[in-house]
């Protein structure tokens, strides 16, 4: 008996991606555009990226950002800055290295795919990339990178991640509130009962000397500063300071 042998043939029509083209999230790349601004000497190793962006490895940090970076020609093989990566943290020579990019790893034919106002167009640009053979996600991912590099457009500055941001926001409202809180009902039963005399009262000074016995009752969630400015207001009532 002799072994068949089965041979496959790509499905008629079907078009295969040949060229893949670089995938790199906005937030990465304006963070360590930043990073690259402040401290020029940074090496982008896939450990220091997982760490600077929170990334889950440096597997991750490798092949979602550090291997883009390097195909863009933004760093060399140790991490470090390349020429164009200078030209790239420096707002003046931005524009200068997204167009070296273009012209380095992007095919001239994208340049065309503009709308009404001359700007890349990300969907058309998809498109394109859907009609090589790449798919959906891929080609979306794709386009989204080649517009922020061919829009020139210098990024907003990095201002951290957003949910600690937005903790940190709800935190800040919240004392806010409990400080502009109006001060809670205090109930003082100035008994006023003169058990115990001392004295005599000065002459002129037109004031008994009284033996007072106050109770003040203060909620259990009044704040300090509440509580301080209870006790500064009974001053003020009870000996005009």
């Amino acid at each position: 008996m002799t072994a068949s042998k089965i041979l496959v043939y790509p499905r008629k029509g079907a078009k295969m991606a040949t060229v893949g083209y670089p995938k790199i999230s906005s937030k990465a790349w304006r963070a360590l555009r930043a990073r690259a601004s402040s401290a020029p000497t940074t090496k982008y190793t896939p450990a220091n990226v997982a760490a600077m962006l929170g990334m889950a490895s440096p597997d991750s940090a490798r092949d979602n950002t550090v291997s883009p970076m390097k195909r863009l020609g933004l760093i060399d093989e140790d991490g470090t800055l390349t020429d164009r990566g200078n030209k790239w943290r420096v707002d003046l020579t931005y524009p200068d290295a997204c167009g070296e990019i273009l012209a380095d790893v992007y095919p001239s034919d994208l340049a065309t795919l503009v709308d009404h106002e001359g700007k890349p167009d990300q969907q058309q640009v998809q498109t394109w990339l859907e009609h090589k053979g790449f798919g959906g996600s891929n080609a979306r991912q794709m386009a989204a990178t080649y517009v922020m590099i061919a829009g020139k457009i210098i990024p907003e500055p990095f201002v951290g991640d957003q949910r600690s941001n937005g903790k940190q926001t709800k935190r800040a409202e919240a004392a806010t509130k409990v400080a502009k809180k109006a001060l809670p009902k205090v109930e003082v039963e100035p008994a006023l009962r003169q058990s115990v005399i001392e004295g005599k009262p000065e002459v002129g000074s037109g004031r008994p000397n009284l033996h007072l016995d106050i109770q003040i009752h203060i909620p259990a969630d009044a704040t300090t500063g509440q509580i301080d400015q209870i006790f500064a207001s009974m001053a003020k009532h009870l000996y005009g300071k």
